[in-house]
């Protein structure tokens, strides 16, 4: 009796964003180096961005060079416990700038409209 897979083919489009998403980080990663991930820093207690690792990791997720001369496959949570000055130079961004006011202003956060 052939048995059933209740796992189903993915759809030509499903195969099509699998090709580009591994072509993509093909291109990104270092070839034949250890590179860590978000796991190796859960010391660091920060809670991984569920739209980095889930919904568009071979955009979001950044590849860094880390202190110890190794590169980093991480979420921006991760990235910015490493290097705190980068998320300061991206809050002050958002707050100086116009672009960065944008949103602040479209989600009704910002309350002063200089």
């Amino acid at each position: 009796m052939k048995r059933v897979s209740s796992e189903r083919e993915p759809s030509s489009d499903e195969r099509d964003c699998e090709r580009i998403v591994v072509a993509e980080l093909r291109r990104r990663l270092p070839e034949g180096e250890g590179i860590k991930s978000c796991e190796g820093f859960k010391h660091l207690g920060v809670q991984c961005c569920d739209t980095c690792h889930n919904f568009y990791p071979h955009d979001e997720m950044s590849v860094i060079d880390l202190p110890d001369g190794v590169k980093g496959r991480l979420c921006d949570p991760v990235k910015w416990a490493i290097y705190p000055e980068e998320y300061q130079k991206l809050e002050e961004w958002s707050r100086n700038s116009p672009e960065g006011k944008l949103p602040r202003q479209i989600l009704g956060l910002d309350t002063d409209n200089n």
